[in-house]
């Protein structure tokens, strides 16, 4: 072989592994924009990805366990139950099964409530917390075994194949599990007011009244708990980035240290539009 055919064989080499390589590229370019089009906005709580609608649902119901003190058994307990009946969505009157409403599908004929209220996701979730803590071995028995005592469905074993996952949403929204919830979100085009944030953060979360300066909210004493709620309602406000014992979180880019994140409460930064 001349010298000339070698050096033409090596460059047609060359170009064929460029080609291939780039190939390989664009498919993996092509496969990511894929699972974007196809995923719905969320967040993710370990390997599971959640909605963002049914995420912030799921932090609802949490928060109505912390207020009233109870374990995190309980907010395990009524995030499967929520899972199997409704898949955490909220589900208006007229389009579950029979005359069941929300995200607990709970009969108002059944004497769980108004239709009305059994769609507030607070309330409902009180009732079945009403309903879980007079029965005895809830804080031990199995999920299946406890929810079916409190929900009285038709098949009460379907339950169990939620255990999994409420055990991770739980840890990650009790604040078991630091910086275990992360939400990726693109620039807001609106942010609520401040005063508006920190009415919610009062409603629903037992925290030290948050003060309000700048962009910045200031909740003193909080930890993971509080984190979590804010994380997976920052599209909802219009939040720019969490910040909570050496790790803060930002809309793109999720949880990542950060020295300069107080141990002494949580703070949350407004974005601007």
């Amino acid at each position: 072989m001349s010298p000339g055919a070698g050096r033409r064989g090596a460059v047609a080499l060359a170009v064929i592994v460029v080609v291939i390589g780039g190939l390989a590229l664009g498919a993996r370019t092509l496969w990511h924009a894929a699972q974007t089009a196809v995923q719905p906005s969320g967040c993710d709580f370990g390997a599971y990805h959640v909605e963002l609608s049914r995420s912030e649902n799921a932090a609802q119901m949490v928060s109505v366990v912390l207020r009233r003190g109870l374990p995190e058994r309980a907010a395990v307990l009524s995030l499967g139950a929520a899972l199997q009946e409704s898949k955490l969505d909220n589900i208006p009157s007229g389009q579950g099964d029979r005359d069941s409403v929300g995200i607990l599908q709970q009969r108002p004929s059944q004497g769980w409530g108004t239709a009305q209220n059994l769609s507030d996701v607070r309330y409902a979730t009180g009732k079945f917390l009403d309903a879980l803590v007079k029965i005895d071995g809830w804080k031990t028995d199995s999920l299946a075994v406890v929810v079916q005592k409190v929900q009285v469905s038709a098949d009460g074993s379907a339950y169990a194949k939620h255990e999994q996952q409420a055990q991770v949403m739980a840890d990650a929204l009790t604040g078991k599990a630091p910086a275990a919830v992360t939400c990726d979100f693109d620039k807001p085009t609106k942010v609520a007011a401040m005063a508006t944030v920190v009415a919610q953060l009062k409603a629903e979360l037992p925290v030290a009244a948050p003060a309000a300066s700048g962009t910045t909210i200031t909740v003193p004493g909080a930890s993971w708990a509080t984190a979590a709620w804010l994380v997976t309602h920052a599209d909802r406000y219009g939040i720019a980035e969490v910040r909570c014992k050496g790790q803060r979180w930002q809309r793109s880019g999720g949880w990542k240290a950060d020295g300069s994140a107080s141990s002494a409460g949580v703070v949350a930064t407004m974005a601007t539009v």
